[in-house]
């Protein structure tokens, strides 16, 4: 999976205009091995007037002019190669060490972009925006993309922005060949933002949904409603023609797992609605098998949410059973609850010389402030 442009500490901190950044003349170059082969990982470090900046990608060796993979596999081999972008070029030097190499780089723009940038119609860019450019490989071919897929006409801010934000041509033409031509240059870093790729679109397609507009796709990757969590909510029985129930399920927690652990309590086939109450409400595995143990398995969920709302816990419960209080019922419990009847109030009822009271009688005694 293609790794997303990360400018971190210079372009990510404190927000500062463009123009108001000095382009770096040189800085440090960093090579590993890549995770796939025929790439490599690719750090630049670079700065200049009391900021650093680090810049990090898989790059293809192919983008490398003048260094080989017998290079990068020698024993102190001195390289010099040069990285050759439509915006500008690194030229670097050093060394490398059994597939390690670092050394130093000189950057070049290149006029002749600025240029090609102008026949199309866009402004000149500033020195900062041709670097950001240089650095995210985005070169004339995304600008005639973007024309062929019938774009609005981007500025050169705009460009460096889709730069910074990892929109290149592979991206373009990725969510382009799956329909989406959103127009504005903006929507497509909006996208790529929220992490709205080509294979989470797949992956929402291969669950059943498809032709989702821009903003559907935003709205269920911010909410975490991904194929997986479709294909397992799907293997349960719960399947919906629109996105939004499942967003409201995602967003109330209710996963496989909790489903699983209320049908291994004898609560199956339940509605979404259902589920979502009872997420909200609390009545989970926990509290289900506590209430359980104590002989309360009601064949209604909905007196487990009622007893939780009401404040009927484990807890509560065993303290009234201490209490000589042993088979009351769920609504019993409740009413005890409401009426503020706790173990400690019981106690000192029996104290005053009332023997053992009924619950009724115990309500009526704290309902009139008995203490």
């Amino acid at each position: 999976m293609r790794l997303a442009v990360l400018l971190l500490i210079g372009f990510l901190a404190a927000p500062i205009l463009s123009a108001q950044r000095s382009v770096p003349s040189d800085g440090q170059w960093l090579i590993e091995r890549g995770d796939h082969s025929g790439t490599v990982q690719l750090s630049v470090r670079y700065g200049e007037r009391g900021y650093s900046s680090n810049w990090s990608r898989d790059v293809p060796l192919r983008e490398f002019e003048g260094l080989t993979a017998a290079d990068m596999g020698g024993s102190g081999v001195t390289v010099h190669f040069k990285i050759v972008r439509s915006a500008g070029t690194l030229d670097c030097e050093g060394w490398f060490e059994r597939g390690k190499g670092s050394g130093h780089f000189t950057y070049q723009p290149n006029p002749g972009f600025v240029a090609e940038l102008a026949k199309r119609g866009i402004n000149a860019p500033t020195d900062w925006e041709q670097f950001q450019m240089t650095m995210a490989g985005v070169g004339i071919e995304l600008v005639d993309e973007l024309a062929r897929q019938k774009y609005e006409r981007p500025t050169a801010m705009e460009l460096a922005r889709m730069a910074t934000h990892g929109v290149d041509l592979e991206y373009v033409q990725d969510i382009g060949a799956r329909g989406y031509h959103l127009g504005d240059p903006g929507s497509l870093v909006r996208m790529r933002d929220h992490g709205v790729d080509p294979e989470f679109i797949a992956s929402l397609e291969s669950a059943g949904y498809k032709n989702l507009s821009a903003e559907d796709l935003v709205r269920v990757r911010d909410h975490g409603v991904d194929g997986e969590y479709i294909a397992t909510m799907k293997a349960r029985g719960y399947q919906f023609r629109d996105l939004e129930s499942l967003v409201q399920m995602r967003d109330h927690g209710v996963d496989p797992d909790f489903i699983e652990s209320l049908n291994s309590a004898g609560y199956k086939d339940l509605g979404a609605e259902d589920l979502v109450r009872l997420r909200d409400h609390g009545v989970d595995e926990d509290y289900i098998a506590d209430m359980k143990e104590l002989g309360y398995a009601p064949a209604n969920p909905e007196e487990l949410v009622e007893s939780r709302d009401h404040g009927v816990d484990a807890q509560y419960i065993r303290s009234l059973k201490e209490a000589g209080y042993e088979r009351l019922s769920l609504q019993e419990l409740r009413r005890a609850r409401d009426h503020g009847v706790t173990s400690g109030f019981i106690r000192r009822v029996k104290a005053r010389g009332y023997g053992n009271p009924s619950l009724d009688e115990v309500i009526r005694l704290r309902d009139r402030g008995l203490e």
